[in-house]
């Protein structure tokens, strides 16, 4: 590193480097990723938007619970290599009448190419029946109701799940 071309040399393609990064090469963090699907839980007798007491839901095939918000709705994570995602809805969990009803959410994926730093954004598309109950038996899950058929953003409800 006693030559002065060595340090000439390596400060150009320092430069050089520096300079080839674009604009869009980096994500700038008001860009949305892939949005959850967010849903409303209805009381089908009265009406009511709000979860029954003791409600949660988990993935199915793990034992982690997701977590709940203190409104209205909820926001599920789908997954974005598959057109369906499975969850648990479990009532009165941790009791002995605990009623769980597995429902399979059935959509399209729709990629958005954003830009070279940010990638690719995924959107969805509710299909027309858009759960499966998989369980037969005593359900407390009666129906679900398209509220929005396309998930694009998390600013307002897509579907409605009737209990």
């Amino acid at each position: 590193m006693k030559s002065p071309n060595t340090k000439i040399i390596l400060l150009a393609l320092f430069f050089g480097l520096f300079v080839q990064c674009e604009r869009d090469d980096i994500c700038i963090s008001t860009i949305e990723g892939t949005p959850d699907m967010v849903i409303l839980m209805v009381d089908s007798k009265t009406g009511e938007r709000q979860a029954p007491s003791g409600f949660s839901i988990r993935a199915l095939g793990t034992e982690k619970l997701l977590p709940q918000s203190s409104g209205d709705s909820l926001a599920l994570p789908l997954q974005i290599t598959e057109s369906v995602t499975q969850f648990e809805f479990i009532f009165n969990q941790g009791s002995e009448n605990q009623n769980i009803d597995t429902l399979q959410f059935n959509y399209q994926r729709v990629d958005q190419f954003i830009n070279r730093g940010c990638g690719y954004r995924a959107s969805f598309v509710l299909d027309p029946s858009p759960i499966l109950i998989l369980n037969s038996g005593n359900n407390w899950i009666k129906g679900a109701l398209i509220l929005k058929d396309t998930i694009s953003d998390e600013a307002s409800a897509h579907l409605g799940i009737l209990y």
